[in-house]
């Protein structure tokens, strides 16, 4: 509609100016000196458009064959990026005050003068972010039209979701595009920690196989891969072992043949295997699994499982952690282990001295109790003195010296 009401506007004004020259053409007057020229009003506007098209001419060609054109491109692309560098460098001195209003416009502005507006857009995504406008952070994502920007635009849309509490949408966006960057370890990582977060054990247990193949790098990414496996195994023992133990022995089985082998040698996650395990009194398998990794290298974790686990031949499992005590003789956890298998032998006065000696090394209160209910079933009269000095052990400061019967 403004197009025509501008066209109508011309002609009008064109049909003006023809009947006033018709009425009267006018005249031009050229005085330079000694010299003047007159000459009709039309046939100097005539000369002057075709002077304009002579220069203009002149100039293409100038700039072609002299190469003036590339180099004024250069110096206007020259002047752009030193403009949105400029911008850009005040937008992360005001991001680094926590001006972030205007920090974002600054980075704005660097994206609409800059060759690559990947950075600023980034950049005010994040000032955007930190002022909680979540739709105009998503407004600059959109604005990164360049396809080899796609995987960060799509990291950064994702990890948005995350910081707003946007679990779900994270998931199913992780899992729509992981079949085209599944070399990405971050990808990976991602997904997993929204599983973690979002408590999807039934999704984790048909993802963790495949996502625990990337390698991690960081002590929180191992830690998030040990949680992860651990409610793994806790889901299945509640969701199976409710109904069947053998059935969820079974599914357990199943899932650890998954498992990446350089995870079946990492003892944090065996011992949440293990754990698992015996909650469901799978003690055998429990017991050779203990056996095996502790053979191959020590952990003291596994080490006090494997005095938890009720032994069907408890005098072997005795004697194959007395070969553990040569290598070890000064741990707590593998004498806390003895004095329980030698309870399951009944033998008594050696399992207190096990205990006793753990004690010596390491005053935990495991070991207390577990040495004052001997002592109580034994009838002996310092299960009251060790039972004080076990709770002791829970006081964050020693009682007070106070006066008793």
């Amino acid at each position: 509609m403004i197009k025509v009401l501008f066209g109508l506007l011309f002609i009008v004004i064109g049909a003006g100016l023809g009947f006033t020259f018709i009425e009267d053409s006018g005249y031009v007057l050229l005085v330079w000196h000694n010299t003047s020229v007159e000459m009709s009003l039309v046939l100097a506007i005539i000369l002057s458009i075709m002077l304009l098209v002579s220069v203009l001419v002149l100039l293409e060609i100038l700039l072609g064959t002299l190469g003036l054109r590339a180099l004024l491109q250069r110096w206007l692309m020259l002047r752009r990026y030193q403009q949105s560098q400029r911008y850009f460098s005040q937008g992360m001195a005001m991001l680094t005050l926590e001006n972030y209003a205007s920090a974002e416009k600054l980075f704005v502005r660097s994206a609409q003068t800059a060759t690559d507006s990947l950075p600023a857009y980034l950049a005010a995504v994040q000032a955007s972010q930190a002022q909680q406008a979540t739709q105009r952070a998503e407004d600059y994502l959109n604005l990164i039209n360049d396809k080899k920007h796609h995987l960060t635009v799509h990291i950064t849309r994702i990890k948005l979701w995350l910081a707003t509490g946007q679990w779900e949408a994270a998931a199913a966006r992780l899992k729509s595009i992981y079949p085209h960057y599944k070399k990405e370890r971050v990808i990976s990582q991602l997904l997993l920690e929204t599983l973690v977060k979002l408590q999807a054990w039934s999704d984790l247990l048909e993802w963790l196989p495949i996502l625990s193949k990337v390698p991690t790098e960081t002590l929180p990414q191992q830690a998030l891969l040990q949680a992860a496996y651990l409610n793994s195994f806790e889901f299945i023992a509640k969701t199976t072992g409710r109904v069947d133990k053998i059935h969820a022995f079974g599914q357990l089985q199943n899932f650890w043949q998954q498992v990446p082998r350089h995870y079946q040698r990492d003892t944090d996650v065996v011992l949440s295997y293990v754990q698992t395990l015996i909650s469901i009194a799978c003690y055998d398998e429990s017991a050779r699994i203990c056996y095996r990794v502790l053979s191959e290298q020590w952990h003291n974790g596994l080490v006090t499982l494997y005095g938890r686990i009720l032994h069907s031949e408890p005098e072997i499992a005795l004697e194959q952690a007395k070969q553990w005590l040569v290598l070890h003789p000064q741990s707590p956890a593998l004498l806390l282990t003895l004095g329980r298998l030698s309870m399951q032998c009944h033998q008594w006065q050696a399992a207190k001295g096990y205990f006793e000696q753990s004690l010596v090394l390491h005053k935990n209160p495991e070991t207390f109790a577990e040495f004052v209910r001997l002592l109580q079933h034994s009838n002996d009269p310092e299960a009251g003195h060790y039972l004080i000095a076990g709770l002791n052990q829970l006081l964050k400061q020693p009682l007070p010296a106070l006066p008793l019967p």
